[in-house]
């Protein structure tokens, strides 16, 4: 049976992260060994080891850590990894090297943003693993066409929706008591990472446009992250201290969405298929979203949400309130998005596929 190591260089907790947890959990869910490489009191760290999944902690100072390199090649030797899965540009240099000093089987890299890989020599990083996993269509594409990476090996596998967690059925009332949302106001929700491209600005301007049509309007900010006072000052600065909410880090979004009217994705760039939507969508809620990365992929214009160009406050303020107002158009999105996750973004069907990708390398280089 496979024996899986994860690797991620980063010390925050947000899209990319879960997806590893997620990936994580998953291969474990199956039966499989499954290890996690990761920096110390990182967000990852800290999630992985709740969820009882063996992790290393490792600082990974630079693509050229040699110590870091040794620690990673001692591991896979003393795990017996036969699938090593790197996920950010620091730990891809240092534990793909470690992977193939080791003679790892199964070498993969999973690309989970839409930004172009920098054209240099040293690039070749991306020329390592035996494939490619990227986390949207719309990245896959770029590798192949402006990145020129080699297309065979590159594939889409986004990231899958537990159905049985965020689903309709949930209640909203415990949110609502512990927010004091009365019954009537409408709340309008934004989960992300508090990362500049997430453009939470944007979110608030067009709030403030929102507030002079419908002001008893709510909005929540849900996540925590290095923005966090950016944010705070800019609400300030906007004057709408008494109608914006931010709830910092919560594992209890299922419910914070039940208590949600509308969702809203404010993102300029960097996207795969985020996963805020796919949840949204999943608990059957209208969404607002910005047309960056892969967002496309799931908002279709008037079919499973509004689409607009990203930084267009006035275009994303028009969206809000015609979803606050128009409840069967609201309603109807709801139910087109949900059936879009259960279709083609279900968690298992995630699973199966990272699985049959990681022993189809397998069988091929130990010819099974």
């Amino acid at each position: 049976m496979l024996r899986v190591l994860h690797t991620e260089w980063s010390n925050g907790w947000g899209g990319q992260e879960i997806r590893i947890l997620l990936d994580a959990l998953g291969l474990k869910e199956r039966g499989y060994d499954v290890f996690i490489i990761c920096p110390p009191r990182s967000g990852l760290a800290i999630e992985a080891r709740k969820r009882g999944i063996p992790t290393c902690l490792l600082r990974i100072k630079h693509t050229f850590d040699l110590r870091a390199l040794r620690k990673i090649f001692r591991f896979i030797r003393e795990k017996n990894i036969t699938v090593v899965n790197t996920h950010s540009s620091v730990d891809s240099w240092v534990a793909s090297f470690a992977a193939r000093i080791a003679k790892v089987p199964v070498l993969v890299r999973t690309r989970h943003l839409s930004v172009p890989i920098p054209k240099h020599f040293l690039n070749f990083v991306y020329k390592l693993p035996d494939a490619i996993i990227t986390t949207g269509e719309s990245i896959r594409k770029m590798m192949i066409e402006t990145d020129r990476t080699g297309g065979k090996k590159i594939l889409s596998i986004p990231t899958g929706v537990v159905l049985s967690r965020f689903h309709p059925g949930i209640s909203s009332d415990r949110i609502k008591r512990e927010l004091s949302i009365q019954k009537g106001t409408k709340v309008v929700t934004l989960v992300a990472v508090l990362r500049s491209w997430k453009r939470h600005d944007i979110f608030l301007e067009a709030a403030r446009a929102v507030l002079l049509d419908m002001p008893e309007t709510i909005f929540l900010i849900v996540g925590d992250g290095p923005g966090s006072y950016k944010i705070q000052r800019k609400i300030q600065e906007l004057g709408i201290e008494n109608s914006v909410v931010m709830t910092g880090y919560r594992e209890d979004i299922p419910e914070i969405l039940a208590a949600s009217d509308v969702c809203v994705l404010t993102s300029e760039s960097s996207e795969g298929v985020p996963q805020a939507i796919l949840q949204y969508l999943a608990m059957e809620k209208p969404v607002v979203a910005t047309n960056a990365g892969s967002i496309s992929e799931l908002i279709k214009p008037d079919e499973t949400g509004i689409l607009v160009r990203p930084n267009d406050v006035d275009a994303i303020a028009e969206g809000i309130i015609r979803l606050l107002k128009d409840k069967e158009f609201s309603m109807s999105l709801g139910r087109n998005g949900r059936a879009l996750v259960e279709k083609y973004y279900n968690y298992e069907d995630m699973i199966d596929r990272t699985i049959d990708l990681y022993y189809a390398i397998y069988r091929q280089r130990v010819r099974v």
